[in-house]
């Protein structure tokens, strides 16, 4: 292991130590009641004895993500490229995309209730709308970043639209892709859990308001923690998977 990764490995977990341990000591110090705010040692505690009943929550949670991330990665793709290859398309959907990165989704999750009820559909749906927007202006970044003289290159070669696409658009727009992906992962946890808040009796959003309402400060921590733990392996596999695929540097 290279010192690079040394560092990269241990700097978080130095600072992990650090943060946790002085609020351990600022609660102790302060005497500050466990439901205003719980000791950082009460919180894992809660993570750890309370675990059977949060499992369930935590499975609901991580479902909805996926299902909402696997949904909207390929649509976001997809109409990036139409996007960027037709002016029409571009005219008619980018300031639809540009609406849905600006208005706060916790806004539009009662009015998707209204149509769709409090299941799993509308959870996945806020998920998707969070999601592909993000991966989509990504997307259309690499896409227009692409290198006329590339495009050209296929083009005198005989290459038809498609495997252009194929063989240099993708390839080249890939790390703006991913980026996009990575960042639609968190956005993916972060709108399943306002459509959780919302409504709903499952899922980690809905317990911690739960818990909330009845001053159940340590569990409702340790809600929020799991669902800090979901995001972060959502990115960390993410870039995982990039750093598999992406093996060339153009």
């Amino acid at each position: 292991m290279t010192k690079k990764r040394i560092e990269s490995f241990i700097a978080p977990i130095i600072m992990f130590l650090l943060i946790f341990t002085g609020w351990e000591i600022i609660v102790r110090a302060l005497k500050i009641p466990k439901w205003l705010l719980p000791m950082p040692s009460q919180i894992f505690k809660s993570m750890i004895v309370n675990f059977p009943a949060f499992w369930p929550h935590i499975l609901v949670t991580i479902e909805t993500v996926l299902l909402g991330f696997i949904i909207a990665v390929p649509i976001g793709i997809l109409l990036a490229s139409l996007i960027t290859s037709f002016k029409v398309v571009n005219a008619a959907l980018s300031p639809y995309v540009t609406f849905l990165v600006m208005v706060p989704l916790i806004s539009l999750v009662p009015l998707l209730m209204l149509f769709m009820g409090y299941g799993m559909n509308v959870r996945v749906v806020t998920v998707i709308i969070q999601s592909f927007a993000v991966v989509n202006m990504n997307a259309c970044t690499g896409f227009n970043n692409v290198p006329i003289m590339r495009q050209e290159l296929m083009q005198s070669l005989g290459a038809s639209r498609l495997q252009s696409y194929r063989r240099v658009i993708l390839p080249t727009a890939a790390s703006d892709i991913f980026t996009g992906v990575r960042l639609a992962g968190i956005f993916a946890t972060t709108g399943c859990i306002s459509a959780e808040y919302v409504g709903g009796n499952m899922g980690l959003g809905s317990q911690i308001i739960k818990y909330s309402q009845f001053l159940k400060t340590t569990e409702s921590f340790a809600c929020i923690f799991y669902v800090t733990i979901v995001g972060l392996m959502m990115y960390w596999l993410i870039s995982f998977a990039q750093k598999k695929i992406i093996s060339w540097k153009i």
